[in-house]
């Protein structure tokens, strides 16, 4: 019998890193820990069950492909509607070890996804087992959020585009973003990524049909509510698009620390209050002198940044797989760094995308990465998140900068230029000897 492929035993390997991070997350966290989300998604579900009509007949802050995410685990071990959640009852407890279980099935499925991707990229087995332990210990690393929240669906999503595309499967992946965006937006920035790279590869002709392709697989998801109630299917992507500047981002910890410093140096500074959004959202934002002017400049620096970093692969000529990689997870990475918005859950959707970049790149930013996800499980849920949000107290707006800074250094070890590419922009002789040779830096 032949030996098994480094395929199958990553797979392996990861399948039972999997089992034993959520049989340790089952050991350690409470005995019943729905959150503020989970009674939300069933809630929707209740209503949805009863013949309602999302976006036309009630509104729900969610895509519509986020809905398999909520009435699935409804249905799954038996209707879970008139669940009660403080205190919890038998529905409630039914309707949260159902979602849990998708939870496990779908970060399974990302592990598998993740040693395919790997698998095409021929990164040695040290890195590969490297790589899909970041993934397999995510409900460990991230904790509450990562395991309650249903961002682990479009992450999986985005994973299976970027296997596809990486195994040359541009359309099919391009499918998959589709569905995703269908399901949380965000991964409509990962699309241009793979456009290009699609284009570098295939052509434009590929490219077009990639791009058709996603929109079709966003237009069927969307399509049925739109067509029902335009108006309301409009307004909940007015609302996630929209909104005012998060307390947990990345501006709002620094302006809240550099609050701090003013105040010990007895320099006079604005008020900064928190006050709930509107529209019913479930975010917290930051208000106070400065604070629109601050969200619409970062608004503008995201879009600039963004076209900087699409430009920038366009004209790259190194390995177009390695490309696909890095620039997802920088675009990401960035997006998180300069965005409006920062929950805490959106953590995971850097999971199927540093640990795939390679080199010491690779290793920098996936480190930085798992400094982040670690500072993310202690702060949310936590008392720090309350008396962040309560006062602004020190210690807490230092543990949200920690996390932060993390973020960044992750986005930084993605963009900035590996040492390969230094020389060759500072040595002539290095830049003539290396033409022509494209390998990742």
């Amino acid at each position: 019998m032949p030996p098994p492929s480094r395929l199958a035993v990553s797979i392996a390997v990861g399948l039972a890193a999997t089992v034993l991070a959520f049989a340790a997350w089952a050991a350690v966290r409470a005995p019943f820990d729905a959150g503020i989300d989970l009674p939300i998604y069933e809630e929707d579900t209740t209503i949805l069950l009863g013949g309602k009509m999302p976006y036309r007949d009630f509104a729900i802050e969610y895509p519509p492909g986020a809905l398999p995410m909520f009435v699935l685990p409804a249905v799954m071990f038996g209707d879970a509607r008139d669940a009660h959640w403080s205190p919890p009852n038998d529905h409630g407890y039914r309707y949260q070890r159902a979602f849990n279980s998708l939870v496990v099935a779908l970060t399974a499925t990302m592990v598998i996804l993740t040693a395919l991707s790997l698998d095409a990229l021929r990164r040695t087995t040290t890195v590969r087992l490297f790589a899909i332990a970041v993934v397999a210990s995510s409900p460990l690393l991230i904790g509450h959020v990562f395991v309650q929240r249903y961002d682990v669906w479009p992450a999986a999503l985005t994973a299976a585009a970027l296997a596809a595309a990486l195994h040359g499967r541009f359309r099919l992946g391009a499918a998959a973003l589709g569905l995703g965006v269908a399901a949380k937006v965000y991964p409509l920035l990962l699309l241009p990524v793979l456009l290009i790279v699609a284009a570098r590869q295939r052509g434009v002709r590929e490219a077009i049909t990639a791009a058709a392709s996603a929109v079709a697989a966003a237009a069927l998801v969307f399509a049925p509510f739109a067509i029902a109630s335009w108006n309301g299917t409009w307004q909940m992507l007015r609302n996630q698009l929209s909104g005012g500047l998060q307390v947990e981002t990345v501006t709002s910890s620094l302006l809240v620390i550099t609050r701090h410093l003013s105040d010990w140096v007895g320099l006079h500074t604005s008020e900064l209050t928190v006050r709930p959004e509107q529209h019913g959202l479930n975010r917290a934002i930051l208000a106070g002198t400065g604070t629109e002017a601050t969200k619409t400049a970062l608004n503008l620096l995201l879009v600039l940044a963004l076209c900087v970093i699409w430009g920038a692969l366009a004209r790259s000529r190194n390995d177009p797989l390695e490309d696909l990689v890095r620039y997802s997870a920088l675009t990401v990475a960035v997006a998180l760094v300069l965005g409006t918005v920062l929950s805490a859950q959106y953590i995971t959707w850097l999971v199927p995308l540093v640990p795939l970049v390679a080199g010491r790149r690779g290793a920098v930013a996936t480190s930085a990465f798992v400094v982040a996800a670690a500072l993310t499980h202690v702060w949310f849920p936590s008392a720090f998140y309350g008396s962040y949000l309560g006062h602004f107290d020190l210690g807490a707006t230092s543990l949200l900068l920690a996390r932060n800074l993390a973020l960044v250094a992750t986005a930084l070890a993605l963009a900035l230029p590996g040492p390969g590419a230094l020389r060759r922009l500072l040595v002539p002789e290095a830049r003539s000897t290396s033409a022509g040779a494209f390998g990742p830096t």
